[in-house]
């Protein structure tokens, strides 16, 4: 299939998968309300953390824009692939993908994008009125320079994120039962990503390790370039591990399915 009408394909996707989302708008807005709800919370910990005279990584005001803004970061990387790949795997709904031009990841892709069309105009309203409460604090960064290596690494996070959670759906090939798998790497997530603790706020002896994992990169990584907490070689560190993250997770998903197909075909699938 060419490039021209794997992009005609994707847009088609993303619109029938907007207007699937349509039907699940008041499910959906509940759990845009809690994409506001858990960051919320972990504001208010760390501000009343620091009133009473611990000193914090950042300050007052790079501490609530980092959390105000970290809802919508939350959506624009999250992903949902995994348990979807697993079922078309496991009961073979994956045959009919096989015989169509298109790669399978391209549906999930698609998916992805329609159901955040939607998501977004629900979130807005929740992250309007956390605007508008904290908005005496929040500081965002006049540089246009600053706004476009944030939305550079807000695309790659958001690309990595769906690759990992692709991968592990894919593992379904092998496995009869990935949730175990799936569990460790959310646990990993929420210690790791940077979404209830700062990885600022982790001890200095870990910053190598801190730096060098995946999940900072799916999460806090954009949110530190938006708040300025990284100076220049911080940042360039920061962009070719991600570079670096994103592509490897690419040529993985290409071995992966390569040799993932063959053991689906010889059970008979």
């Amino acid at each position: 299939m060419s490039v021209r009408r794997m992009v005609r394909l994707l847009v088609h996707l993303v619109k029938m998968n907007a207007m699937l989302t349509m039907e699940y708008r008041v499910g959906f807005l509940m759990v845009m309300a809690n994409g506001v709800v858990i960051p919320t919370i972990a504001l208010l910990v760390w501000l009343a953390v620091a009133e009473h005279g611990v000193a914090l990584p950042y300050d007052h005001d790079q501490f609530v824009t980092y959390y105000v803004v970290m809802s919508m970061v939350g959506l624009a990387t999250q992903t949902w692939a995994y348990e979807y790949v697993v079922e078309e795997i496991r009961y073979g709904d994956l045959s009919k993908w096989l015989l169509r031009p298109a790669p399978n990841i391209l549906h999930y892709v698609g998916n992805n994008l329609g159901e955040k069309v939607i998501k977004v105009w629900l979130l807005i309203p929740f992250w309007l009125v956390l605007v508008a409460i904290f908005r005496q604090s929040i500081r965002l960064p006049a540089e246009p320079a600053r706004w476009g290596l944030f939305l550079a690494a807000l695309i790659m996070a958001g690309i990595l994120m769906f690759l990992m959670d692709y991968l592990m759906g894919s593992l379904a090939f092998w496995l009869q039962d990935v949730t175990g798998v799936v569990a460790v790497e959310r646990l990993l997530y929420g210690l790791l990503a940077g979404r209830l603790v700062p990885l600022a706020m982790f001890p200095n002896w870990l910053s190598g390790l801190l730096e060098a994992q995946p999940w900072r990169y799916v999460l806090s990584f954009p949110l530190e370039v938006l708040v300025g907490a990284l100076d220049a070689p911080a940042l360039a560190r920061g962009f070719a591990w991600q570079v670096a993250y994103c592509l490897g997770s690419y040529l993985t998903y290409r071995l992966v399915w390569r040799y993932g197909l063959r053991a689906y075909a010889a059970t008979g699938a």
